[in-house]
């Protein structure tokens, strides 16, 4: 009898991040942790990465506190209830995807009224000051922020304070035209992980 389950039927939790933790998946009622031998446990993690769309995995490592009912995977198979189940128990899985970081956000503010909204995004008059301000959700602290822009391939960096960073450009100029993403770049976990905002485009105009 096939369970009827929702594609989000396995977890990570403990990580401070939906990509990032032990693996447990809801199976007969209740959420379970899940084991995998030493030879299984990188086509586990595989799979769980894949179907929490957390990218691919960046580590797995055994352990995840108590012992769960162990499966087995191939490393193809899209969602970890088309894997094999295996009758009894193995340690607990710890898993590290990519994606492990939200997405930051990106916008524009200015303090002069010098900004207005155009069909292509924001626009901006010359002379005017603005900031471009980077922001994240509170997932792990410290990290930095790079502000790219597209128009010369100009790049900034600032820490992040309380989760976001402010770029200010005091007068606005036609060099300032272009299109700006933030990345927000953070050490968590022994590896480097970086997570890009959507693309800001500015349009500088006469005043």
């Amino acid at each position: 009898m096939r369970d009827n389950i929702e594609p989000d039927d396995v977890r990570l939790v403990g990580g401070g991040s939906r990509c990032a933790g032990g693996v447990e998946r809801y199976d007969q009622g209740e959420w379970r942790t899940v084991g995998a031998g030493d030879e299984d446990q990188e086509d586990v993690a595989a799979v769980v990465c894949r179907q929490l769309g957390c990218g691919s995995t960046v580590s797995v490592t055994p352990g995840y506190t108590t012992r769960g009912f162990g499966v087995i995977c191939y490393g193809s198979e899209s969602v970890l209830k088309e894997c094999g189940r295996l009758d009894y128990l193995l340690p607990g899985l710890t898993v590290i995807c990519s994606d492990l970081l939200v997405q930051p956000d990106i916008s524009l503010t200015d303090s002069m009224g010098g900004v207005s909204r155009g069909h292509q995004g924001p626009e901006m008059f010359r002379g005017y000051s603005f900031t471009i301000t980077c922001s994240t959700q509170p997932q792990y602290p410290g990290g930095s922020f790079l502000l790219t822009f597209t128009g010369s391939n100009r790049t900034q960096t600032q820490p992040a304070v309380n989760h976001s960073a402010a770029f200010l450009f005091p007068a606005a100029d036609d060099s300032h035209q272009g299109t700006y993403s933030c990345v927000y770049d953070n050490y968590v976990f022994s590896h480097n992980f970086s997570s890009e905002s959507e693309l800001l485009s500015l349009t500088i105009t006469g005043n």
